[in-house]
């Protein structure tokens, strides 16, 4: 998934058919439904009860979406179409992941995965550094254009002097999320040896996992994306403390002014070089040697009017119209620049209520089995991540983020079904 976008704009370029290129691997997921869903009732998950939970919040959810695409004239049906895929396939990702935990080799199924997760992110991120240094209209050579729906560069601020990356992803922000759970797998695996056999499938050396690391915390800071590397920390801090809870709690009765004293210092330090060119550039990304608008302003602004257009119409305005799909829906959207909100927006507060259930219990099955399994803490110390930085983009609409984390997460909840109720 993370090679996608760059497949699909360069071998168009010599086939031809851009769209069936982006839309056939959605076309094929949602055709293979029906199958999958078959496939887990005659294995046995839907005696599992959070399973079926999920299955209801699912169909749900998913039958919500349908009803806005068949009955609501005032929608754009192409858009309302593309806009329901974005927002359920990841259902039908947790649904595979949930097939495979669930089989006789889940285990290993789980190592392989993380694995190809981590090496592939680093090739990802190599290529993001490499593309920080070479000419900045590469991409424009295998068929990145603003025409044909990915632009080929990013800068901050519309500033040349400002590039960011986005290696082989549609854009800097996605890179960045997308880069949270590879630098949490490796991160752990480093600085805990003995998860290195219970997380991957190849033995790693502790300097191949350092270099692993390093080049991906590289990529994520070229992105110059604040929010994840926000969730970076967020996610990092979470995970600490789901691995160590009773160091962590004994260190913040004993040491509690520490890091009080710590974020007083950053925050007196960010306040007095606040007016510099650099902090509002690379910090506050607010234009300072630009003339453009400040774009932190006019994300507050997006939040203010999509929140107002919610309460007037609480049922929804459909899918497509608000979110990455609107901006090319012919009859009009708005970009909320918060994934909470799109949901509101698009389906509703049913619809947003459904979304919240369905996350609420697959972070409660992962916070059950966290203390005992690397996966577990991982998966969710990334979901807490994501949770955060939802509030600022449109998280779940890259396929390669969601894919990376409720693929996995499927897996997990898979393992934990009970075996004895499984027909292999």
């Amino acid at each position: 998934m993370p090679l996608h976008v760059f497949i699909s704009q360069s071998f168009s370029l010599v086939t031809g058919g851009i769209e069936v290129w982006k839309a056939a691997k959605d076309v094929l997921l949602f055709v293979a439904g029906p199958f999958l869903l078959f496939l887990s009732y005659k294995r046995g998950l839907f005696k599992d009860k959070t399973f079926r939970l999920l299955l209801i919040f699912g169909a749900m959810y998913a039958v919500l979406h349908g009803l806005f695409v068949l009955f609501d004239g005032d929608d754009d049906t192409y858009s309302a179409i593309v806009g329901s895929v974005y927002n359920t396939r990841l259902l039908i990702y947790l649904l595979i992941g949930y097939l495979v935990g669930s089989a006789k080799n889940g285990k290993k199924y789980l190592k392989y995965l993380l694995t190809v997760t981590v090496l592939v992110a680093s090739v990802v991120s190599v290529l993001g550094i490499l593309q920080y240094f070479l000419p900045s209209d590469l991409l424009t050579h295998v068929g990145y254009s603003l025409e044909r729906g990915v632009k080929p560069l990013f800068f901050i601020d519309d500033n040349p002097d400002l590039p960011r990356i986005m290696s082989t992803l549609k854009d800097p922000n996605s890179l960045g999320s997308y880069l949270i759970i590879p630098i949490l797998l490796t991160g752990l695996a480093l600085f805990k040896k003995e998860s290195i056999k219970k997380l991957f499938s190849i033995e790693f050396k502790r300097w191949q996992l350092a270099e692993l690391l390093c080049v991906q915390l590289i990529a994520l800071f070229l992105t110059f994306s604040r929010g994840a590397l926000l969730g970076l920390i967020i996610g990092a801090l979470t995970l600490v403390t789901l691995l160590n809870s009773k160091k962590v709690i004994i260190f913040l009765k004993n040491y509690w002014y520490i890091p009080l004293i710590s974020l007083v210092i950053l925050v007196v330090a960010i306040f007095s070089v606040r007016d510099t060119p650099f902090i509002q550039d690379y910090v506050f990304h607010a234009a300072k040697t630009t003339n453009e608008e400040d774009p932190n302003q006019k994300r507050v602004t997006l939040v203010q009017d999509a929140t107002e257009d919610i309460i007037d119409e609480p049922f929804g305005y459909g899918p497509g119209s608000a979110g990455l799909v609107s901006i090319t829906n012919p009859k009009g959207g708005v970009l909320t620049e918060n994934y909470y909100l799109q949901i509101a927006y698009e389906v509703g507060w049913l619809g947003l209520a459904t979304f919240i259930a369905i996350l609420s219990v697959i972070a409660y099955q992962l916070f059950l089995t966290s203390s005992k399994s690397s996966v577990s803490a991982v998966l969710l110390s990334a979901l807490v991540a994501y949770l955060f930085y939802s509030l600022l983009i449109h998280l779940w609409s890259n396929e390669a983020v969601s894919l990376q984390w409720w693929l996995p997460t499927g897996v997990v909840l898979g393992l934990n079904v009970k075996k004895n109720k499984i027909q292999r």
